[in-house]
Parts: C-alpha cells; structure tokens; sequence
C-alpha cells in the first residue's frame, strides 16, 4: 500500500512510504496511527478501485471494510477516492523518469499513491 501526504495547504502530494502486509489489519491500522501522529493528519484519502463500468467488485468491498476499520480506529475521516488508472500514471511516470517499472512494485504504489492523492486535492477539495 503506498502512502503519500500532501503540503500543509493542501495543494501538492508527495510520496512517503509503504505499508506491506497481508490479511492483518493490525499492521497498517498500526504504522497508519504513527503516520498520522506524526504528519498532524486530519483527513484519510484512500483509493477505491472502481472497475472501467463504474461497478465494484471485491477489492472495492475489502478497501471499504478497511476504510471503516481505520476510521474508527484513529478516529478521522477516511474519502474514499475513485483509484482508475493511477497505477498506469504511475507507470507512465516512472518510464518517464527513465526507471524500469518491472520489478519495483513499492515505487509504483507510492507514486499511485501520490496520484490518487493529487487528483483528490485537485478535484474534490477545492
């Protein structure tokens, strides 16, 4: 899960991290709670992985059970975002810059991560 944050206006996300884990939601609801002591958070903006139809299917469904998880559990607001296509833009990024793309998934989450965050601030908070 990549992880970005933006300025403290709210106009540019940057990259910061990323979160591996498997069916344990202990360990991001864990580094999630540090992160937002630590960068004063006081909005979660998570992807949603809608499908190219608009419909949703079971990813969609797990983020928003972990969407609730991580709202109740550091008690801010969690946005679920419409996540088409960034990991493509993240791709496209990085060949841009030059990288290979192949092998370095934790990369292409946080620039996913970063985009998803940028058309957030974009789009919906103005």
């Amino acid at each position: 899960m990549g992880v970005a944050k933006s300025d403290s206006l709210g106009f540019l996300a940057s990259g910061l991290t990323t979160i591996e884990w498997n069916h344990d939601t202990s360990i991001p609801v864990k580094t999630i709670s540090e992160l937002i002591r630590t960068y004063h958070v006081e909005k979660i903006v998570m992807g949603l992985p809608i499908n190219m139809d608009d419909s949703e299917g079971e990813k969609a469904l797990k983020v928003r059970g972990f969407a609730k998880v991580l709202e109740t559990a550091c008690s801010i607001p969690v946005d679920l975002y419409d996540e088409r296509l960034s990991t493509a833009e993240a791709h496209e990024i990085m060949h841009m810059q030059g990288r290979k793309t192949g092998k370095d998934k934790k990369s292409i989450d946080m620039i996913a991560a970063c985009v998803i965050l940028q058309s957030y601030l974009d789009n919906v908070k103005k």
